[in-house]
């Protein structure tokens, strides 16, 4: 007996869905424009063509919604500063945002998802698209021993010498944390291994300024320019003891520090108000 009209045409929404779904998985990398279904990495000391394996190269990490990029240009803007301090060969932006359609396109069924576009030294790129995990948990974080080096060509770009931000997570974890803050040369504030900073005293906001070594993030930069957060320097000491702080990033956008060490932090209304806000006025521009 066969299927009636409707059952089939439900199942076979169904084996489209999946399928599509499956589509998604392979076709989730870029490769120089193109889009590829694996991706095997140089590993030979090729002199032009060794920036994977010296982590001489910078990366941007973005949040896709509905197939929308949100703060596409302004991670670009970052991305190409960034290589011109370094002096790296970046490939010509209309083709890494024409090449970034074509990933959008190939996993249209990503809701929010997490975008990594990775620059190579001698002008290869690769980009990936996965699925984003939403989490509104409360983060806990742990001073780091060491010191970042405001002063370093490296302060203030998301290069791939990953290697200090990999050993301060893997020591946040290993103590229960989710993160760590780092302190910079003169013992103020910079970041955390993996996002911006942001507290509330006196009922304002605060960021730390870029002269402390932290990336030039978007979030933190359109929180500056749109909601009147402040730049200046405060101690780790300070951070601890203040009303509320938060991590700021592209993908996680403002999460709030439960935990700082051993002291508790409850947050506070005018922190969530400022939260609400801001994820209203990034749905506001990313709307048609």
């Amino acid at each position: 007996m066969g299927r009636d009209r409707i059952e089939s045409k439900s199942i076979d929404r169904n084996c489209e869905r999946e399928n599509h779904r499956k589509c998604c998985e392979i076709l989730n990398i870029l490769f120089n424009g193109e889009l590829v279904s694996d991706l095997v990495l140089p590993a030979s000391g090729d002199p032009g063509r060794n920036g994977w394996l010296l982590g001489d190269g910078i990366f941007e990490t973005l949040k896709s919604i509905d197939g929308k990029i949100w703060a596409f240009s302004h991670h670009l803007d970052r991305a190409y500063k960034s290589g011109a301090i370094l002096g790296l060969v970046l490939p010509i932006r209309s083709d890494v945002e024409v090449g970034m359609q074509k990933l959008l396109q190939a996993t249209k069924d990503i809701e929010h998802g997490r975008i990594r576009i990775t620059f190579l030294s001698n002008g290869d790129w690769v980009a990936t698209h996965k699925v984003l995990e939403l989490s509104n948990k409360k983060l806990s974080v742990i001073d780091y021993q060491y010191p970042k080096n405001e002063n370093s060509i490296l302060a203030g770009i998301k290069t791939l010498s990953y290697g200090e931000n990999a050993h301060a997570l893997r020591v946040a974890h290993s103590a229960g944390a989710d993160d760590v803050i780092f302190r910079n040369l003169a013992g103020n504030v910079a970041e955390s291994a993996v996002a911006n900073v942001l507290w509330e005293s006196d009922g304002k906001f605060f960021t730390p300024p870029l002269s402390s070594g932290c990336l030039p993030g978007i979030t933190r930069a359109l929180l500056i320019e749109n909601f009147g957060v402040a730049e200046r320097d405060a101690t780790p000491a300070e951070l601890q003891n203040c009303r509320a702080s938060y991590l700021l990033s592209s993908a996680k956008g403002i999460r709030p520090i439960n935990r700082y060490n051993n002291t508790e932090n409850q947050g506070s209304a005018s922190g969530a108000k400022l939260i609400s806000e801001f994820n209203d006025w990034v749905w506001s521009k990313l709307a048609p």
